[in-house]
C-alpha cells in the first residue's frame, strides 16, 4: 500500500502550463485571441481604470519542488500606461478570500506581500522584490565585457523576461532578452512552501504572454545544458530501475518541454503500459499525439483521460480542438 500511495503521488504531479482562469484578479482579462492549441495560453490584459490597484493571475499549477527547477518566460506584448509589470512566483491566491473586497482592492504585486514569501522582477524600475523587500536588481547589470552601454533597468515593450527558480540551490533569477542577470533572491534552506508562476499589473493597458514551454526559450543555453544534465542522471537511475513510474514521468516532461517529441512519447507510453489510468501521461503524450498530427491517436488518449476525469477543463477543450482536425 505504501508503493502504491507513492505511485499515486507522483503521477498526480503535473507542470504549470497555462493561467489559472479561476484564481486571478477580477481586473485581469484572459484574452481568447491568444489561445494556443492544448496549452491554453493566452495574453493577458489588464482592464482596471485605476493605475493604483494591482491585478494579480497565477499558474494553473505550482513548480513542483521534486523536479528541481523551473523557469517560464513572458514577453511584454505591451508595457502599458506606466510599465508596472511584475513576474516572479507567489503563493495561491485564493488561499486568501478572494471575495473578500478590501483583499481584492489592495493586492499587492509580486514580492511585495510580506505575510508570505513571494518574488518579483518589476519592469518600471528594474527592482527585485522578495517578500515585501524591494532592491536594486538590474541597475548595475554588467554584460561580459563591461557595463553595457545604454543599458536601461527593467523592462518595456517587446522584451521576453523569464524567471528561473531552483529548489536545490535555493535561488531565482531572471533573464532579460536571453541574458542571465544574476540571482535575484534567496529561499529559506527550510523551505516547504508552493509557489506558483504569476504576473502582476499595476499599469493600464498592459498586456503580456506566457510561455511555460510551449516554445523555444529565449533564453536557451544554460537551461538546456541544466535540462540535458537532469536527463542523463534520470536515464542512469532507469537503466538500474527501468519502471521508476516517477523518473520515466519526469524525464518524459523534459523530453517534451526540449521539444523531443519522440523521447517523450517512448517515455510515456512505456508509463502508461505500467500505469494505464496516469493523467499526467495521457495527457502530454495526446498532446504530442497533436502536434506530431497523429489526430485519432490523440483522441484516443483524451477519451481516456476523460474518461478518468470527466470534469477535465483543458481535456474537454482539447477535445473539441482535436476532433475538428
Amino acid at each position: 500500500m505504501g508503493d502504491l500511495d507513492l505511485i499515486t503521488s507522483y503521477n498526480d504531479i503535473a507542470l504549470p502550463t497555462a493561467w489559472d482562469i479561476k484564481d486571478k484578479s477580477p481586473f485581469i482579462e484572459i484574452d481568447s485571441s491568444g489561445l494556443k492549441p492544448f496549452n491554453l495560453l493566452k495574453p493577458l490584459l489588464i482592464k482596471d481604470p485605476d493605475d493604483y490597484k494591482a491585478a494579480v493571475v497565477r499558474a494553473n499549477h505550482p513548480a513542483p519542488s521534486v523536479c528541481g527547477i523551473f523557469y517560464f518566460e513572458i514577453k511584454i506584448i505591451d508595457k502599458g500606461k506606466n510599465g508596472m509589470i511584475g513576474i516572479g512566483y507567489c503563493t495561491k491566491q485564493s488561499d486568501k478570500k478572494k471575495d473578500d473586497s478590501n483583499y481584492i482592492n489592495n493586492m499587492l504585486m509580486p514580492g511585495q506581500e510580506n505575510e508570505s514569501w513571494g518574488c518579483g522582477y518589476h519592469g518600471d524600475d528594474g527592482y527585485s522584490f522578495c517578500s515585501g523587500s524591494g532592491t536594486p536588481y538590474d541597475k548595475s547589470f554588467r554584460g561580459v565585457f563591461g557595463y553595457i552601454s545604454g543599458y536601461i533597468p527593467g523592462y518595456t515593450t517587446g522584451d521576453i523576461v523569464g524567471c528561473y527558480l531552483n529548489f536545490r540551490e535555493n535561488i531565482v533569477f531572471y533573464t532579460k532578452n536571453g541574458i542571465n542577470l544574476g540571482i535575484a533572491c534567496h529561499l529559506h534552506s527550510n523551505f516547504k512552501g508552493i509557489l506558483y508562476p504569476c504576473v502582476g499589473f499595476r499599469s493600464q493597458g498592459g498586456s503580456v504572454k506566457a510561455n511555460f514551454g510551449n516554445e523555444i526559450f529565449k533564453y536557451s543555453g544554460e537551461y538546456e545544458t541544466m535540462l540535458v544534465s537532469l536527463i542523463n542522471d534520470l536515464t542512469k537511475s532507469l537503466e538500474k530501475e527501468p519502471n521508476n513510474t516517477f523518473e520515466l514521468s519526469y524525464r518524459g516532461k523534459l523530453y517534451f518541454i526540449m521539444g523531443k517529441y519522440n523521447e517523450a512519447f517512448e517515455d510515456l507510453t512505456r508509463l502508461l503500459e505500467i500505469v494505464p489510468d496516469n493523467t499526467i501521461a495521457l495527457r502530454y503524450r495526446g498532446e504530442i499525439n497533436y502536434i506530431m498530427k497523429r489526430y485519432n491517436e490523440s483522441i484516443i488518449d483524451l477519451v481516456t483521460l476523460l474518461r478518468i476525469k470527466p470534469n477535465n477543463e483543458w481535456a474537454k477543450k482539447a477535445y473539441e480542438l482535436v476532433d475538428r482536425m
